[in-house]
């Protein structure tokens, strides 16, 4: 993000009544930023001001002035917009098949997949313990889906793919 030189500014003027008027300065061009004529109340201030710094695409240097005479300054950043999805690994395409499917759970219910890392015996009593954590598996192979409120549970496994050390290069 590309700072300027001179940082747009909200002056925030606080009246007799606790209200608070704002007047954006040095906006650099003169398009119409969306701000309020009238006072605009304590509760709202922020995001109002949340708002501008969004129009204006960058930060801004937002001054209070209270009615005592005190001073307030900060630099507000606009909000990082939300990232794009990524179209190529989108999961909702009608087309797109999916790796591993299991029915029996309720409708809407939190599914959790587990990747198994590593698996043990259970004892001669019917217990299993894990005495160290496991390390991440290299290559997922075997997945578990879990219900969390139907506990119902499918365990399957993804398809594999090559390595990366198995790929080759060639240089021309």
């Amino acid at each position: 993000m590309a700072v300027p030189v001179v940082l747009p500014r909200a002056v925030v003027t606080v009246d007799d009544d606790g209200g608070a008027r704002i007047v954006v300065e040095n906006i650099g061009h003169h398009d119409a930023i969306d701000c309020p004529d009238g006072p605009v109340g304590r509760g709202e201030l922020g995001a109002v001001l949340a708002r501008i710094a969004e129009q204006i695409g960058g930060p801004i240097r937002v001054e209070v002035r209270e009615l005592d005479g005190s001073r307030y300054a900060d630099i507000l950043q606009p909000r990082t917009p939300a990232p794009k999805p990524d179209t190529e690994h989108e999961r909702n395409e009608p087309d797109a098949r999916p790796v591993l499917r299991g029915e029996g759970f309720l409708p809407g219910e939190t599914v959790l997949v587990a990747v198994i890392a590593t698996t043990t015996r259970a004892d001669e009593h019917g217990a299993a313990s894990l005495t160290d954590a496991p390390k991440p598996p290299r290559q997922t192979g075997e997945v578990v889906l879990l219900g969390s409120a139907s506990g119902t549970i499918i365990r399957g496994s993804l398809p594999t793919r090559p390595a990366r050390s198995a790929l080759r290069w060639w240089r021309r």
